[in-house]
């Protein structure tokens, strides 16, 4: 019988050996799954940060400088951003004063015009207009007639249509506020045809106005 026995036991150690590497490979297997899942959880749990490397540059402001004076609470040399406008001048100016001739800036201030750099504006004192006439730039100004009438001017004088204020060239005959800002906007003008040849005014309009006006 002890021979029997004897001879199943390196059976058994075998047995035994197979149990042994048997299990110690399911715990392995066990324990690499419980990492497995334990970083998947991990993983859904942690917030994605995406990065954006664009940078978005806000558009600068182009600043302009107006010189507004006359009948203003505060006449001075004014900054603003481009897309302003006469309205803004006059209120950063304090307003009207008094004496403000109410009736010529309602005929000849555009109020929702664009301000341009460099510029000037003069709001007239009621002493200013008191006999109906404007004094401007070596020119009298009879703001008092239509505008189809001609300027009266200075023999010899012609309008710069380069340099002539909107009021100004809103003053010769056939031209209104709204030709007369088409005609500053559409500056700067080699010779008086570019008005014809850009098509600023028509031609009809050009010829009433071609021996007042000038390019210098």
């Amino acid at each position: 019988m002890r021979g029997f026995i004897e001879s199943f036991q390196p059976l058994l150690i075998r047995y035994k050996s197979e149990v042994f590497l048997l299990s110690s490979a399911f715990l392995i297997v066990c324990v690499s799954g419980f990492f497995f899942f334990q970083q998947k959880t991990s993983d859904k749990n942690t917030p994605v940060v995406v990065q954006n490397n664009e940078t978005h540059t806000a558009p600068q402001k182009q600043t302009i400088t107006v010189d507004i004076s006359g009948a203003v609470k505060n006449p001075f040399v004014y900054s603003f951003d481009s897309h302003s406008r006469i309205i803004d001048a006059i209120q950063k100016a304090g307003g009207f004063t008094s004496d403000v001739d109410e009736a010529f800036v309602r005929r000849n201030i555009n109020n929702a015009r664009i301000l341009a750099d460099q510029e000037k504006i003069y709001i007239p004192f009621l002493s200013d207009t008191a006999e109906g006439i404007v004094l401007e730039t070596k020119r009298i100004i009879d703001y008092t007639q239509p505008n189809t009438s001609t300027p009266q001017t200075p023999e010899n004088t012609r309008i710069n249509i380069n340099a002539a204020s909107i009021l100004e060239l809103d003053q010769l005959p056939g031209i209104g506020p709204v030709q007369s800002e088409a005609i500053f906007n559409a500056r700067p003008y080699t010779a008086i045809e570019d008005l014809v040849k850009n098509n600023v005014i028509k031609q009809s309009v050009f010829d009433k106005i071609k021996e007042l006006i000038s390019v210098y």
